[in-house]
């Protein structure tokens, strides 16, 4: 006991230093919202800054602490300031990419400044020793922990009891909010960043003596440990990263003392420890799917993966007659290396690029490729040919292992995981030294003798290598094995390019984009991964061996399978564009011996006889440079909106320029030797890159940059003489004036007509393209069948029985033994308030949250305990509130992906073939139905909000499913556009024959479509009938439609995640685009209608959005519009304000003295008053909203906007005379102003 208590108190000195690391990580983290990866590379600058400062520039101990604590801090500023403050809007994922470049600027630089060689930092702390339970522990040891102690003490308390401590953390989680309280996310998330960095400084002062020597890779690699102890303590308790730390530094003393050191066996499992509390915390606290609550990312923009044959086989060829017969040794061999290393850049396309998994582990799985065929090759005699093989065969088992963290992670915290596997990788196993042949005497062991450091030799002059009998050994016939690797990266970029068009390629990209939708479609996410990281370990796996066989005797414990090359490797990717093909070989020109090393050499050697070419290419290379960043800046200043800074930013690229072309020619002659000297400079250089590509694209590369340009449009003109043909031209003008058009009309009472079919009629067979050319787009291939398709698809039927769920989230019960059906051919609504549990319903039924009790069946199929996946091949399909859709993707491609067979032999056989079949006859019909048949070679993303809206259906559609379960379909969508869709939605019951569950907060839509409704209150069924039924319930009216005589009772925050409508008029640009942004919209205008009647009754406030009554209100939009901001009617005018005129078009509003106006009101462009109260406050001191909730609730009198106003609850409910049952007999009925105009039932509405 007393030894493990004495090395307990040894262990104080690490656990106080992986403390101070995990720390700044936690500070950066709780302000910024970053999770900075390159918090260790801080630490080791100070470190070797403080050597330096001490030895070298002879300053005084404290004196150089000091300034070492205040430049690291500086350093830590600066990035944020120039790297992180322009991509404030960037995806989290690329921002973290960002860390890993300073991870790489700074350790380049330190290693270029202070040279390679070890360092040992002198400690200023008393070195006087004591003993502790029978151990001698230094005081330092002591002096330290109480440091740690002190300022983990001061963070706890600055962020439990100070406003500025609550202001960080609000500013990182909601920087919007908090910047309408004054506070700049900016200057908050800076201050962070510095305060990281000085945490940083101290550390490298105080600590890093505890790793003499030092070495810029152990003390960067830091961050691994350090994270782990963040895991832990949950990104956000300092008290917890305290306690965590002290245990990680302890259990890893006890295992290097009792497991490590006296076995060789065990070397490294010490340094696995902190990846085992990392994978473990990940996997316990992660979910197989996201919840509501997840946000998709922006991911980089992707290459379609098309192959132009003729220019593939010439340039291929062109490239083999250059190694053959032009090119000399050195760069024979250098594009024998760059090879290797597109390789693995191309694995991290498939990875990062197609799946959206960040992988920093593709160095370590090269390495384990290059192990495995090594030791088989020196210590087994294998021929290399099949040592290859299964080299890769057992790197792409260790993928398979290395993809079971992702089946529960994603994003930030899988780059975590893989760096820490990286790590543990390379202690483990890259460590070891690896005797080939035997010395005389011993015997030769695969795994390798942890004493013997000869490496493995894989050939000898003697025995050169051999690839099935031909020889390849780059000594005796580099051409040979530089063709060798030229062919294998070209056969698997084929192979990629192949995966990219096909179903395969379809699958790994929708995951990418939304896992949540994917599911939903009935591809299985847990495959999809696994066969991305298996895939992308196999590839990666060959680069290695062609990178380890290109020496004859191979080191793994050298730079090309160390854990900061596979960070290295993902910023050469990034620069070359990681979701392109292309972009692998572009960034292999940054690695090491490749052909950028050739080419800078040769430069040089261009530049040597002269004096004044390296001044003059030196001063053009610096002035684009600070041309460049003069770019940037001058971005940043005219983004401050500051006028004075406006005026002189101008100059900001016109004054880099001179002054750095001025310091390239003072400098210039230095340039033969950087030149030659390029392999010291490329992880620099190739750290800034990656930055700037960051900050300029967001990630898209060098390759996406030149693909962006080849894509640049052609005129009209040009492209008839190309033979290009335009969407219009292919389909034919009768064809296209056959689809659906939706466009902006009044919102006014309108009568209802069906939305228009296509005519089989109106596309003559003259003028239909032929689908066999597949040179025409693919929208002219499926456009012929798309619109000749009119019979209508029946699905197989099924009647959906949901039988007394319960659905719990910790002690809330969600869902309360609610049960119905839904038959075949029927459309049955579930309403209610938000917070009743619809949504968290469908979840239940589709897969997305667990049942607590009941059952769930589709037919016969019972559903309970089925995957997601599984219960849409089951038969059931739904639609999102958010869209989901794959933006990334074409409309085509995001019903091939809904459509497409979901076999496991696609993802073999898309390595050698797409695969790609027409589309199956309910994605046909669906683009008939809604009308697509032009749009199906657009991206998702330059759709209009309501197209997109019918892709999203359309796409549920395509799987053909029995249940069909939308939610909040016409959400968005105004009144011609939500007759259209009511239209479609009852084409589909009636003639399709599916079974439809319809969530919905538009009441004359629902009422008009659905045959029964069921409505829900706080998670429990109140009611159940017809429409006209439910509309003369009195606990409905109580609960949710509203009464005459009391406020309606809002519902509890919606479960997770219901959110707000806002609907916009589809002629109002701006409005619409706030509505997609999910912004409040100013309404300037409010149309009614001009026969509107007087109401005699007290004045009713206009609907802005619905709750219960969406788009009721003739010319309601959306937008914070609270109670009498548009008030028109009787005698009795709206608060504060008078109505002037009422035309058919406008409503003109006087203003009233300010006092009468609700708080934050004023005068619009066109005299209206739009008044922005915040949720729960009262206007002009009426009384709170019923239960206090802003959110959506139904109000009694129709109140507008997302404010309280009048004497209802806030917003978005539905108002009192909404409901469509002010029709008469399906006729339209205007309302009277200050009423809610009903829209009329729908043909083939309720029966």
């Amino acid at each position: 006991m007393g030894s493990f208590l004495g090395y307990a108190v040894i262990s104080l000195g690490a656990g106080a230093l992986y403390v101070f690391v995990a720390a700044g990580v936690l500070l950066i983290h709780r302000g910024s919202g970053v999770l900075n990866l390159g918090q260790g590379a801080l630490v080791m600058f100070a470190a070797y800054l403080f050597h330096e400062a001490g030895d070298g520039w002879g300053l005084p101990t404290a004196l150089a602490a000091a300034v070492v604590i205040v430049l690291t801090g500086a350093v830590a500023l600066l990035f944020h300031a120039a790297v992180l403050r322009p991509m404030r809007h960037a995806a989290p994922l690329n921002r973290v990419v960002a860390t890993l470049g300073l991870l790489i600027v700074l350790q380049a630089a330190v290693v270029l400044a202070f040279g390679g060689q070890s360092r040992s930092v002198p400690s200023f702390l008393p070195q006087s020793v004591v003993e502790v339970f029978g151990k001698p522990v230094g005081v330092h040891v002591f002096v330290r922990l109480g440091v740690v102690v002190a300022l983990v003490a001061g963070l706890w308390a600055f962020f439990r009891y100070t406003t500025a401590g609550a202001v960080t953390t609000a500013v990182a989680e909601g920087p919007a909010a908090a910047a309408t309280l004054g506070w700049s996310a900016d200057a908050v998330a800076g201050a962070c960043w510095f305060g990281g960095g000085v945490l940083a400084g101290i550390a490298g002062v105080l600590l890093a003596p505890l790793q003499n020597p030092l070495s810029s890779t152990s003390l960067v690699l830091l961050v691994v440990p350090a994270l782990a102890v963040a895991l832990a303590a949950g990104f956000r308790s300092f008290p917890l990263a305290l306690v965590g730390g002290l245990l990680l530094a302890l259990v890893e003393l006890q295992l290097q003392v009792h497991l490590t050191g006296p076995h060789d066996w065990a070397q490294g499992l010490d340094s696995a420890l902190p990846v085992v509390v990392i994978v473990v915390l990940l996997v316990a606290r992660g979910s197989g799917i996201p919840d509501r609550a997840h946000q998709a990312e922006d991911r980089p923009p992707l290459g379609s993966g098309a192959i132009n044959l003729p220019v593939l086989v010439g340039g291929f060829a062109l490239l083999v007659a250059l190694v053959w017969l032009v090119l000399p040794d050195p760069w024979v061999n250098a594009v024998a290396i760059q090879s290797g290393y597109a390789l693995i850049l191309l694995s991290l396309v498939v990875l990062v690029g197609y799946a959206g998994q960040l992988s920093l582990a593709q160095s370590a799985l090269a390495g384990i490729a290059a192990l495995v065929a090594g030791r088989l090759v020196a210590a087994e005699s294998w021929p290399f040919a099949a040592a290859l093989a299964i080299g890769v065969l057992a790197t792409t088992a260790v993928g398979v292992l290395f993809a079971l963290p992702a089946l529960r992670t994603r994003g930030l915290q899988l780059a975590v995981v893989t760096l820490g596997l990286g790590v543990t990788v390379s202690a483990i196993l890259f460590q070891r030294g690896y005797s080939s042949p035997p010395a005389d005497g011993q015997s030769s062991s695969i795994f390798g003798d942890v004493l013997d450091q000869q490496g493995t030799v894989v050939a000898t002059a003697d025995a050169p290598l051999h690839f099935l009998g031909i020889p390849v050994d780059r000594t005796d016939d580099p051409r040979a094995y530089a063709t060798l690797a030229l062919i294998f990266l070209l056969l698997a970029g084929l192979a990629v390019s192949a995966v990219r068009r096909g179903r395969a390629g379809r699958r790994l990209i929708a995951v990418r984009t939304n896992e949540r939708a994917a599911a939903s479609l009935g591809i299985s996410v847990f495959a999809a991964k696994i066969y991305a990281f298996a895939l992308s370990a196999a590839i990666a796996g060959l680069g290695g061996v062609l990178l380890a066989f290109a020496d004859r005797n191979i080191s793994y414990d050298d730079g090309d399978f160390l854990p900061f090359t596979g960070i290295l490797v993902v910023a050469y990717a990034v620069v070359g564009g990681v979701g392109y093909i292309s972009g692998a070989p572009i960034g292999a020109l940054l690695a090491p011996a490749t052909l950028g090393q050739q080419l800078a050499g040769w430069l040089s050697d261009r530049f040597g006889g002269s004096t004044a070419l390296p001044r003059i290419v030196g001063a053009v290379l610096a002035g684009l440079f600070g041309y460049g960043l003069g770019g940037l800046a001058r971005g940043q200043v005219e983004r401050s909106r500051r006028a004075s800074s406006a005026r002189w930013a101008r100059w900001l690229p016109a004054g880099a320029l001179v002054v750095l072309a001025v310091l390239g020619v003072l400098f210039g002659d230095r340039l033969t030797d950087w030149l030659r000297e390029i392999d010291r400079y490329l992880p620099l250089i190739g750290g800034i890159i990656l930055l700037l590509v960051l900050i300029r694209s967001g990630g898209t590369g060098l390759a996406g940059g030149l693909a962006g340009r080849a894509r640049l449009p052609l005129p009209a003109s040009v492209g008839a003489r190309l033979g290009r043909p335009t969407a219009a031209a292919t389909l034919g003008g009768p064809a296209l004036a056959s689809a659906p058009v939706i466009v902006a009309v009044p919102t006014v009472a309108v009568p209802t007509v069906a939305a228009p079919r296509p005519d089989e009629s109106a596309v003559p067979p003259s003028d239909t393209p032929s689908a066999a050319d597949s040179a025409q787009p693919q929208v002219a291939r499926v456009a012929q069948e798309a619109l000749l398709a009119l019979e209508p698809l029946r699905v197989r039927p099924a009647t959906l029985t949901v039988e007394g769920i319960t659905v719990r989230w910790g002690g809330v019960v969600a869902v309360d033994g609610v049960g119905f059906e839904v038959a075949p051919g029927t459309v049955v609504g579930l309403i209610g308030p938000n917070g009743a549990g619809k949504t968290t319903i469908v979840d239940a039924i589709t897969g997305y949250a667990a049942t607590a009790a009941g059952a769930v069946r589709v037919g016969e199929t019972r559903l309970d305990g089925l995957r997601a996946h599984r219960r849409v091949r089951a038969g059931v399909s739904r639609s999102f509130q958010n869209l989901e859709l794959f933006e990334d993707l074409t409309v085509a491609e995001n019903l091939r992906a809904a459509s497409d067979p979901r076999d496991l032999a696609a993802y073999v056989t898309g390595l050698v073939w797409p695969g790609n079949r027409p589309l199956s006859a309910p994605a046909r019909a669906a683009v008939r139905e809604f009308g697509l048949a032009d749009a199906l070679d657009t991206q998702v993303s330059a759709l209009s909000y309501g197209r997109r809206r019918l892709v999203a259906i359309a796409r549920a559609v395509a799987t053909a499913p029995s249940v069909l379960l939308l939610d909040e379909p016409a959400a968005g969508l105004d009144e011609h556009e939500s007759a259209e869709l009511a239209a479609l939605v009852r084409r589909l019951a009636d003639e399709w024959g599916i079974a439809v569950l319809l969530i919905e907060h538009d009441m004359p839509f629902v009422m008009g479509v659905c045959d029964r409704l069921v409505v829900l209150e706080f998670g429990r069924k109140i009611a159940e009938g017809v429409p006209a039924d439910i509309q003369a319930d009195p606990a409905v009216i109580a609960a949710y439609l509203g009464s005459p005589d009391e406020p309606a009772a809002d519902g509890a925050a919606d479960d997770q995640a219901e959110s707000d409508t806002e609907t916009a008029p589809a002629d109002d640009p701006p409005a619409r685009d706030a509505v997609e942004a999910d912004k409040p919209v100013a309404v300037a205008d409010a149309a009614v209608s001009d026969d509107s009647p007087e109401d005699d009754s007290p004045e009713e406030e206009i609907v802005a959005d619905g709750g219960g009554a969406r788009d009721q209100t003739a010319g309601a939009a959306a937008g914070d519009v609270a109670a009498g901001d548009a008030a028109a009617g009787d005698d009795l005018p709206a608060q504060g304000v008078t109505v002037d005129e009422v035309t058919a078009d406008a409503v003109v509003v006087q203003d009233e003295p300010a006092g009468d106006v609700a708080d934050g009101g004023g005068p619009t462009e066109d005299g209206a008053v739009v008044a922005e109260a915040s949720a729960g406050d009262p206007v002009n001191g009426s009384g709170p909203p019923a239960d206090g909730s802003a959110d959506n609730g139904p109000a009694d009198n129709g109140s507008a906007g997302n404010g309280p106003a009048g004497n209802g609850p806030a917003g978005n409910g539905p108002a009192k005379n909404g409901s469509a049952g002010d029709g008469k007999d399906g006729a339209a009925v205007a309302a009277p102003v200050g009423e809610a105009a009903a829209v009329p039932p729908v043909a083939g509405g309720a029966r």
